[in-house]
C-alpha cells in the first residue's frame, strides 16, 4: 500500500510486532492503515537505526486524530501496566500488571 503524505504517519517502533499490534488496534476501530518499511530492519547500519524502523500510516486524513488517540491510549495503558507498585498495607512490591497485592489482597491505588 503506497503512502504519499508524511503527515499520515502516526507511529514507528524498533520492533515490527509493536507496529503490527497498533495496526490491529486501529483496524478493530475501523481505521484503515498500513505498515511501511517492514523489510528495512537489516538496514539500520546503512541508513540509521530510527530510519530503519517500520512505520504505521493512516490512509484517510479525516481519521488521523482518531488514530493518534488510539495509539496514545494504548501506549499509556502499556506504560501503566509495566510500572511496578508497592502495597500500601504490607509494603510488598508487586508487578505492574496486578491490580491487587499478591501477598495481602489490598487493591492497587
Amino acid at each position: 500500500m503506497p503512502f504519499r503524505n508524511r503527515h499520515l504517519r502516526i507511529y514507528s517502533a524498533p520492533v515490527l510486532a509493536q507496529v503490527t499490534q497498533m495496526k490491529h488496534l486501529l483496524e478493530m476501530r475501523g481505521i484503515e492503515c498500513g505498515i511501511q518499511g517492514e523489510h528495512r530492519a537489516g538496514l539500520g547500519a546503512q541508513i540509521g537505526p530510527a530510519e530503519a524502523w517500520p512505520e504505521l500510516w493512516v490512509v484517510d486524513p479525516a481519521r488521523i486524530e482518531d488514530a493518534r488517540r488510539v495509539v496514545d491510549e494504548a501506549l499509556q495503558q502499556a506504560a501503566s501496566v509495566q510500572t511496578g507498585w508497592m502495597c500500601p498495607r504490607c509494603a510488598e512490591v508487586n508487578e505492574g500488571q496486578f491490580g491487587a497485592c499478591w501477598n495481602c489482597g489490598t487493591a492497587r491505588r
